[in-house]
């Protein structure tokens, strides 16, 4: 292992103004709105449209067809006698598949009758598998003959998903001529690291005209005549795998035999059995790699690609239902570990990554995500995460496979991590293109100051240390069954030594709370946010703050009645539509709750569930945004969007999994085949729920858990295996 550079402990202030204080924020900058957009994706094609199911030409929202970082299609619009049809059904609710049914304006059509309007029928299917295919269906339902022209137009830009969130680049590589036969269009580019992509679109039936702008149908129907033509999108000579009735049913199938072989929830409302279907469904949709890197893509549009943070926290939250995501998380992460020192792409040897791009851009180093380590928390998480791995698996073989990387990982933690000595886990950006904040608030202005003023850096997160102190404490024990008890013992000494000067030096008195950060003079940046939250979930917390941290993060400046906000409305900097300056972010009022759970307030971990299960009506499909906006409940009781968040999104589709975690209390110990029932505590809205094959360890078991009176009590339905399971009230 590379020798850490030396490092001294500042102790004054840097000279000069911050470089960083004029980076671009982390979001996509030159988005309008996609709050409205539909998705379906399958392994690492996405396609991002408008409510229509189009992409209009020259759109400003980022509707595209997406491969590996590069928008492939950046035109697809359907006219009828040249005007746009009227959608009257839109859906992309499956995933994989989205529907359109269409109809017609009042139009004169090119046979010179005048068509009253929704008298044609225009029906849409959409497929991704592998490519893109689509069946359109016209019907006539006037009682005279029809002539009339469907027009598609389309487009290919090749540009890297970065310019499209508003980077710019100082040159582009080539976009070649379009190349058009009696039936298809083929768009490419060749880039300047030498790749040609290509996208090509084929018809069939063949239009009636074609041009390197788009095709055209005419169409002569007869009363209530029906006709059809396909539309097929490959990437890169990429064939269908199979006709669209049979890729469709196939991919029914996988989304159905993937839920069935995850924990099974059943209830008495029908609702939450719906959400709860819902995420289960966005975790396969995000499904992406190959079969031997399978691994969440983070979310769609803008992460739609290998996120270590995000993994992990999405893998912490699925543990009870679907324990393979970890495993296949760990593993994969391990691969990825940083070997050596690269200040470009903030890697050190044992450091987890970040993010993994594989477009242009990244592949001629123009951004540094290739892949790119500037993320403070990842390695902690890592090492969490394999601790939690093994108290709901056992599975020890796993343990050992990893020691390695563990081991790596702790060292990092030792070597690197402490960038100033002061003897936290710290960041400071080192890549002239990195990020300048690398916890999970990761955008320029995230980290303030009471007075509004950034946090100088390096800067050393309150949450980066509760998980470096749950890292160490769960590992211990992994550590002592792998026969290493020398550093078992070590571990559990300096997850206790942390906990003593963590509650010393973050601790406001004033505010009765914890501090965000510790800045780069060792002060503490005494800003109220959600992030001493995760603290109560590490179990950092001293017994007798505990209570102090719960109220003050359920009062009305910190709890909007949707969730709890990730900045105070009393901060100067306090905006409920900034990235992380006061929006609301499910996932992060998931790990809250299970703070709030560890430290015995039940009743407060339903508020906050309560909140979350209530926003999941406002949004399509039950499905919780990667954030939403933070302004108070009104009596009209819909929460405010943000206008481009990702959605789905991983650790959001987590969420509602964590909190059911949370409200139940399960408390795994695989290794000592036993599970404990902590203090049940079901919601107003959840009479009854019954977790069907839940898995610790080698054992699955079947629990009833319902509501009499004030009480919670569970009943036991079934056990395969050894398992101990044990109620505490």
């Amino acid at each position: 292992m590379a020798k850490a550079p030396d490092r001294q402990r500042r102790s004054r202030a840097p000279i000069g103004a911050p470089e960083h204080f004029l980076i671009e924020q982390n979001e996509p900058a030159a988005i309008a709105n996609i709050q409205d957009a539909l998705v379906i994706k399958e392994g690492d094609i996405f396609l991002l449209t408008n409510r229509e199911g189009e992409i209009p030409r020259q759109n400003t929202s980022g509707f595209g067809l997406y491969h590996q970082d590069t928008r492939y299609l950046s035109a697809y619009e359907v006219f009828i006698e040249g005007v746009k049809p009227i959608v009257l059904l839109s859906t992309a609710e499956l995933g994989f598949s989205a529907e359109q049914d269409m109809t017609n304006p009042f139009i004169y059509s090119h046979m010179g009758h005048p068509i009253m309007k929704q008298t044609i029928a225009i029906r849409r299917e959409r497929l991704v598998d592998g490519s893109i295919q689509e069946r359109v269906f016209v019907t006539n339902f006037n009682v005279f003959r029809v002539g009339l022209d469907l027009r598609l137009d389309l487009g290919a830009d090749f540009v890297d998903i970065f310019e499209v969130r508003g980077m710019t680049r100082p040159r582009r590589g080539e976009l070649l001529p379009p190349q058009v036969t009696e039936d298809s269009i083929a768009f490419a580019y060749k880039g300047l690291d030498g790749v040609e992509r290509q996208t090509k679109v084929s018809f069939s039936p063949r239009p009636d005209s074609i041009s390197s702008q788009g095709v055209t149908y005419r169409f002569s129907l007869r009363h209530r005549e029906s006709t059809s033509f396909r539309v097929t999108i490959t990437i890169n000579d990429v064939r269908p795998a199979a006709p669209f009735t049979t890729s469709f049913d196939r991919l029914a199938r996988d989304y159905r035999d993937r839920m069935r072989n995850c924990t099974q929830v059943e209830s008495s409302n029908e609702f939450f059995e719906s959400i709860v279907r819902r995420c289960l469904a966005d975790l396969r949709l995000l499904q992406s790699g190959t079969p031997e890197e399978s691994y969440l893509a983070a979310g769609i549009p803008w992460f739609a690609a290998l996120f270590g943070r995000d993994l992990m926290i999405t893998s912490l939250q699925t543990l009870p239902f679907d324990p393979d995501i970890a495993r296949r998380a760990l593993r994969l992460l391990a691969r990825y570990q940083g070997a050596r020192v690269d200040p470009w792409r903030d890697e050190e040897p044992g450091k987890i990554l970040h993010e993994l791009r594989l477009g242009e851009m990244a592949r001629l180093d123009e951004i540094p995500f290739t892949p790119y380590y500037g993320s403070v928390d990842s390695t902690p998480l890592f090492l969490l995460l394999a601790g939690e791995f093994y108290a709901w698996t056992g599975d020890l073989n796993l343990m050992e496979v990893l020691e390695p990387n563990m081991l790596a990982a702790l060292d990092w933690l030792k070597d690197y991590g402490d960038v100033d000595g002061s003897g936290y886990v710290s960041y400071e950006k080192r890549s002239a293109k990195g990020l300048v904040n690398q916890g999970w608030k990761d955008s320029v202005d995230a980290i303030v100051n009471p007075d509004g003023t950034l946090a100088y850096p390096p800067i050393a997160l309150v949450e980066v240390q509760a998980y470096v102190y749950a890292a160490k404490e769960r590992l211990s024990r992994v550590f002592a069954d792998l026969g290493r008890e020398e550093l078992a013992r070590r571990l559990d000494q300096e997850a206790r030594d942390l906990k003593v000067r963590f509650n010393q030096d973050f601790w406001l008195e004033a505010e009765n709370f914890y501090a965000i950060a510790l800045d780069g003079f060792n002060k503490p940046v005494a800003t109220v946010t959600s992030n001493a939250g995760h603290a109560l979930w590490a179990g950092i917390v001293d017994l007798d703050k505990a209570q102090h941290v719960v109220n003050r993060l359920l009062t009305n400046d910190m709890f909007s009645g949707w969730g709890i906000r990730t900045l105070s409305s009393r901060a100067p900097r306090y905006n409920p539509m900034g990235y992380h300056l006061g929006t609301i972010w499910p996932h992060d009022n998931s790990i809250i709750a299970m703070g709030f759970k560890r430290y015995g307030f039940e009743d407060e971990v339903n508020e906050v569930a309560t909140a979350l299960y209530d926003a999941c009506r406002a949004f399509d499909y039950y499905r919780l945004p990667e954030l939403f906006c933070g302004m108070p409940r009104t009596r009209y009781n819909v929460p405010v969007r943000y206008p481009i968040a990702c959605s789905p999104q991983a650790w959001a589709a987590g969420s509602m999994l964590q909190l059911l975690q949370a409200i139940l209390g399960l408390n795994p110990n695989a290794p000592e085949e036993e599970l404990s029932i902590v203090r049940p505590r079901l919601p107003s809205w959840l009479d009854r729920i019954r977790l069907s094959r839940l898995t610790v360890g080698n054992s699955k078991v079947d629990l009833i858990i319902h509501r009499r009176d004030a009480r919670t009590e569970v009943d036991i339905a079934g056990i395969e295996g050894k398992l101990k399971v044990s109620v505490v009230s």
